[in-house]
């Protein structure tokens, strides 16, 4: 059962919104420490046992991020969610390596809120919809990349002279960043071009951004 919850959120609106999402999802019984700040939060933390932890990521003095961290390092079994406006990947992925077990969107509706939050209870991670794609859409785009890595067939340095073909910098300007000859930075600009089928810096480019190596 829910009973203890610690709540990381600066924003008055946001605090009612959320306890009230709280209640509607575990009953009027819980008990709720609201910290507006960061480093109350943490202190919060260290004098208290929480059943649940939900946590904004922009706080005034620092990220939930570090919340979510402490929490994890001190009760790990304690699930912790992020409340957030942001769903891009950058803020997400962090989040999810801190230990973040769900992942909300403030512009959810209260009671879509409640239903996540309530699934913590069977064990079912509280996710918005638009962030489950965002990791779907993450986890497909990177399958496809490592498969166009692997079809390609290139060598680490055939990689790296791909880069430096897409960055637009000549044989020789490569040459001298791989610290080898011209003659040996010219064999791999041919057996990139062989590997990728392509006859040009232009093709070679677009395959570049394809593969995701740029």
């Amino acid at each position: 059962m829910i009973h203890h919850i610690l709540l990381l959120e600066d924003h008055p609106d946001a605090q009612a919104w959320l306890t009230d999402a709280l209640h509607m999802a575990f009953g009027k019984k819980i008990h709720i420490d609201i910290a507006g700040i960061l480093q109350q939060g943490k202190q919060l933390e260290e004098g208290s046992t929480y059943d649940l932890v939900i946590a904004d990521l922009h706080l005034p003095d620092g990220s939930g991020i570090e919340l979510v961290a402490q929490v994890k390092a001190n009760q790990p079994q304690c699930p912790c969610v992020v409340a957030t406006i942001f769903s891009d990947t950058q803020h997400l992925f962090p989040a999810l390596q801190a230990g973040a077990d769900g992942y909300l969107l403030k512009d959810e509706s209260k009671e879509s809120i409640a239903e996540m939050l309530s699934g913590i209870l069977e064990g079912k991670p509280p996710i918005s919809a638009s962030v489950a794609q965002q990791m779907l859409h993450h986890f497909h785009r990177q399958t496809s990349t490592d498969d166009a890595k692997k079809e390609a067939g290139l060598s680490a340095r055939e990689q790296e002279m791909l880069t430096y073909i897409a960055k637009g910098m000549s044989t020789q300007a490569c040459a001298d960043l791989m610290d080898i000859s011209y003659h040996t930075a010219s064999d791999h600009v041919r057996n990139v071009y062989r590997k990728l089928g392509v006859n040009s810096r232009a093709e070679a480019t677009l395959e570049a951004v394809r593969m995701g190596i740029t």
